[in-house]
């Protein structure tokens, strides 16, 4: 009996362990929360006064560092436990535990972002205001890569042909083939202009 007793003691020793840490391994906030300087919601300025809800998350180091940006009309925030949460916490973990700051903000009219919200974040202006805001920033390098999938990648399509001096990579991810409008039909000019394929 006492055999039996001392395997079950030691059964849910185990599964609380087990919990444990997988409660911990769902919640890279907390592990985020020691490695780096956290600021969210802050308004970046856009060239006419908006302002885009940014989250930025860097390393605690005095070096300055390369960022690697996404921006988003998604929410990227949960507000579950009361408390504030990025659903892109392990992201951002990932990013500052290799010593990169993480990025992310809310395009025009979305969420905590300021303005009229277009499809495929137009202007194309905020990506390079951004650049330029994030390129000034005393922690950072003036490297930037962007990241993102869907409407988060076709915006660094098209961005990227504004040629902005700091964005040094980009890793856009399923993208669309023919988004936007084709003519005089929807034309976002991202594929096609005029019916024809084109180059950004």
């Amino acid at each position: 009996m006492k055999k039996h007793a001392l395997l079950s003691s030691f059964s849910l020793l185990f599964i609380f362990i087990g919990i444990f840490n997988t409660n911990a391994q769902d919640n890279p906030f907390q592990e985020l929360e020691d490695i780096a300087i956290i600021d969210q919601k802050v308004m970046m300025p856009m060239r006419d006064g908006i302002r885009l809800a940014t989250d930025i998350y860097r390393p605690k180091t005095n070096a300055k560092v390369p960022i690697i940006f996404s921006r988003t009309p998604y929410n990227f925030n949960s507000w579950g436990d009361g408390k504030q949460r990025t659903r892109t916490a392990q992201r951002a973990l990932e990013a500052v535990k290799r010593g990169y700051a993480y990025v992310v903000q809310n395009e025009r009219g979305r969420y905590f972002s300021e303005g009229e919200w277009d499809i495929l974040g137009v202007p194309l202006t905020d990506g390079y205001d951004a650049f330029t805001w994030m390129k000034n920033q005393l922690w950072s390098n003036g490297k930037i890569g962007t990241l993102g999938c869907s409407s988060t990648a076709e915006w660094q399509m098209a961005v990227a042909a504004l040629d902005h001096p700091s964005h040094a990579a980009m890793v856009p991810q399923a993208y669309g083939a023919g988004v936007g409008r084709v003519g005089s039909i929807n034309e976002q000019g991202n594929w096609y202009r005029g019916g024809v394929e084109q180059m950004l």
